[in-house]
């Protein structure tokens, strides 16, 4: 009985002391460790960081609580984590000198993915190496869950004159995403930039498929810079400069892009944009800036030129045959289209965008929102013979026909581009009165 006494004696001894090396080593954390683990962030991220608080270590990890990340300038806080866990392995710090972790970051308001993590980082090497998981990453959601690999290293085998620099390797891969990232921080006049290249075999998304992705990359600051990318688009050629200002929640940034060649039908039938099959070759030009996720601070200037294409397949196209009462108007091809667009207040503005085939002629003045109401004129010239298929048009065709056998009109188009509505006006009124009085006047001195 006695020895039951003792040994339960000693068990509750164990369990006190237990509990006061855990205390106490909380009592460490939240007064040394917490700055010192500060000070280790901020070497890692060139950056200050800040933690508000690191909770009870038990067999669960580390807590760190309003994990604060501020600018490159340390002007103001950029990213505000709620909580970072972190379960270290004790072993490998005692005995290898490493710190082997997995870790968890929650979402805040100004950063929703979620990351998870597994990672060592060695202390005698300052080499940090990690496998980590990314959802819900904002702007990106069609690309899902994304996966990769980061590490950060010394380089090695510096030359004489050469100042120490650090290494940054970047992958992601996901079922439509496979992509490469390889970089070195450079000290620029005190400041500490980023500049790499990026290759990427492929992109995929519903909207868009970018193959053999290759771009120089730079982060100066909190500035992200793209230049020189180049990459095939539905056989096509692309070539983008862009940049975004990551020192801001909703990012700014500014675009200058080139299409070249790209298979229109290839388009069609892999992007969720063009649900009917078209066929051509398309060349662009766009230069667009403003807020990602912000469409009414889009702002822009593009030129499209569409060559040796069957552009017929569209509800607003057909629309026009309907109001026209021209059954065969269904199945003109228009060959060619072009024009300038500008973007603005959440729409597609064009003062003259052309199609044309061989029957007729379109020229549309107006615009097109993103929430998919049209705003707009189309002026259309097109042959006699396709009039004379027009009942009510083909009574008065001598009319509206101009010398070179061609009928000039107009059409209102509103509504929807699912749902159109058409409002037919040939010439003008006045044009029209003009040419009957010129022919009654040239009447009249016949009769003479």
């Amino acid at each position: 009985m006695r020895r039951k006494n003792i040994l339960l004696s000693l068990l509750i001894i164990l369990a006190c002391l237990t509990v006061f090396a855990f205390s106490m080593l909380n009592i460490f954390l939240c007064t040394m460790g917490r700055p010192i683990l500060q000070e280790k962030l901020t070497v890692i991220l060139k950056r200050k960081a800040e933690i508000g608080a690191l909770s009870c270590f038990t067999f669960k990890g580390i807590v760190i609580k309003d994990l604060v990340i501020w600018n490159v300038t340390n002007e103001h806080p950029l990213y505000h984590f709620k909580e970072l866990k972190i379960k270290p392995s004790i072993k490998a710090l005692i005995f290898e000198k490493e710190l082997r972790f997995r870790s968890e970051l929650s979402p805040t308001k100004n950063f929703k993915a979620k990351i998870d993590a597994i990672g060592v980082y060695n202390f005698r090497a300052s080499d940090l190496s990690l496998k980590f998981r990314l959802m819900n990453v904002p702007y990106m959601e069609d690309l899902g869950t994304l996966y990769g690999t980061v590490r950060l290293y010394k380089k090695l085998g510096l030359a004489k004159d050469e100042l120490p620099t650090d290494l940054l390797d970047i992958t992601v891969t996901s079922p439509k995403v496979l992509l490469a990232v390889k970089s070195s921080m450079v000290n620029n006049l005190g400041k500490t930039e980023i500049r790499g290249k990026i290759i990427a075999p492929f992109i995929r998304t519903a909207r868009y498929h970018f193959t053999g992705i290759s771009s120089n990359v730079a982060l100066v600051g909190d500035k992200l810079y793209f230049y020189h990318l180049t990459a095939e688009l539905y056989k096509g050629a692309f070539q983008m400069d862009s940049y975004i200002d990551l020192d801001n929640p909703i990012p700014p940034f500014s675009i200058n892009a080139n299409i070249t060649d790209m298979d229109v039908r290839e388009f069609s039938t892999r992007s969720s944009l063009v649900k009917k099959e078209v066929s051509g070759t398309c060349n662009a030009n766009i230069k667009l800036k403003g807020a990602i996720g912000a469409t009414n601070a889009l702002y822009g200037k593009s030129w499209v030129e569409i060559k040796n294409a069957n552009l017929w397949e569209s509800t607003l196209f057909k629309g026009i045959s309907a109001a026209l009462f021209i059954p065969n108007l269904k199945k003109v091809v228009f060959t060619d289209a072009f024009g300038a667009l500008q973007i603005k207040n959440s729409r597609f503005y064009t003062d003259n965008f052309k199609l044309v085939s061989k029957e007729m002629e379109l020229a549309i003045k107006g615009s097109l929102g993103f929430d998919d109401t049209a705003d707009a004129t189309i002026k259309i010239r097109m042959k006699k013979e396709l009039i004379q298929e027009s009942a009510w048009l083909a009574k008065i065709s001598s009319i509206l026909l101009e010398s070179a056998g061609w009928f000039i009109g107009n059409i209102k188009v509103t509504g929807t581009t699912k749902d159109p509505v058409f409002t037919v006006t040939p010439v003008g009124i006045g044009n029209i009165l003009d040419k009957v009085k010129k022919t009654i006047d040239k009447a009249i001195d016949v009769l003479r």
